[in-house]
């Protein structure tokens, strides 16, 4: 029965992956309240969910350096992401793309996240895997990418119409 979840989970976490990378491929309109919008809720829920992971001893140094790096690369991917979006205006207003190379970076993302995951409950900084830090590293990560958008819907890159 247990392999039998885990083929499940796989499959529903593939499904979810192919979802967020058809989606950041597509046009989509670039709406102020919605660049915001999911990074503010998933980093509240993320940083309440956090606070009630840690331990009442407190938190170590490796789990604190974990987080620290995490998230620098959450961020630091989110700007390279807004980067390689493309920007474009339509009759609705601006509209954005991530295109398949940011969907890339986001995979890359994705895995050293497991990395730091299997690494981090390993060192017993069990913390780090939690669901909190799980969802404050997409959160950051949208919110990187949401900065660098906002500037540029004002200057897009010129881009052929689909």
């Amino acid at each position: 029965m247990n392999s039998q979840n885990t083929v499940v989970e796989v499959v529903l976490v593939l499904l979810v992956v192919g979802w967020f990378v058809y989606r950041q491929t597509r046009w989509q309109d670039l709406d102020p309240n919605r660049i915001w919008r999911g990074p503010i809720i998933l980093g509240v829920i993320g940083f309440v969910r956090l606070r009630s992971a840690i331990p009442a001893a407190g938190i170590g140094a490796v789990a604190v350096v974990l987080l620290v790096i995490s998230a620098a690369l959450s961020i630091a991917v989110g700007l390279a992401m807004g980067a390689l979006s493309q920007v474009r205006r339509a009759e609705s207003g601006w509209q954005a793309r991530t295109g398949l190379l940011g969907s890339l970076l986001w995979l890359v993302l994705l895995a050293v996240r497991i990395g730091v995951d299997i690494g981090a409950k390993h060192a017993g900084a069990e913390v780090v895997a939690s669901v909190g830090a799980i969802l404050l590293m997409p959160a950051l990560n949208r919110a990187g990418r949401g900065v660098v958008l906002a500037g540029r819907a004002g200057q897009p890159r010129l881009v052929a119409a689909d």
